[in-house]
């Protein structure tokens, strides 16, 4: 079975906290080679993201791009749970 390593994916998800949108692009590549976006307030979950990915994919590359926008009337930064971001991450 022939299976493409070309694929797109988006995800988006709206709460009181804000919006954040997730995109994959993967493309056939000879290794594997990772590209992440990520905003400031969350960079410190990419080694782990990117051992989670390791763990998963054998080859291609891979184009991540995560984008957090506030709602219009937030006042506060950004606050990672931590707990949570260690559980999702792994």
């Amino acid at each position: 079975m022939i299976r493409s390593m070309t694929a797109f994916a988006r995800a988006e998800r709206n709460g009181e906290w804000g919006n954040l949108t997730l995109e994959l692009r993967s493309v056939n590549h000879r290794f594997l080679e990772f590209s992440m976006r990520l905003p400031e307030e969350i960079r410190a979950l990419e080694p782990k993201l990117r051992e989670r990915l390791t763990a998963r994919l054998g080859r291609g590359k891979l184009d991540c791009t995560l984008r957090y926008e506030r709602p219009p009337a937030a006042g506060g930064e950004l606050v990672v749970d931590k707990d949570f971001a260690a559980q999702v991450c792994g």
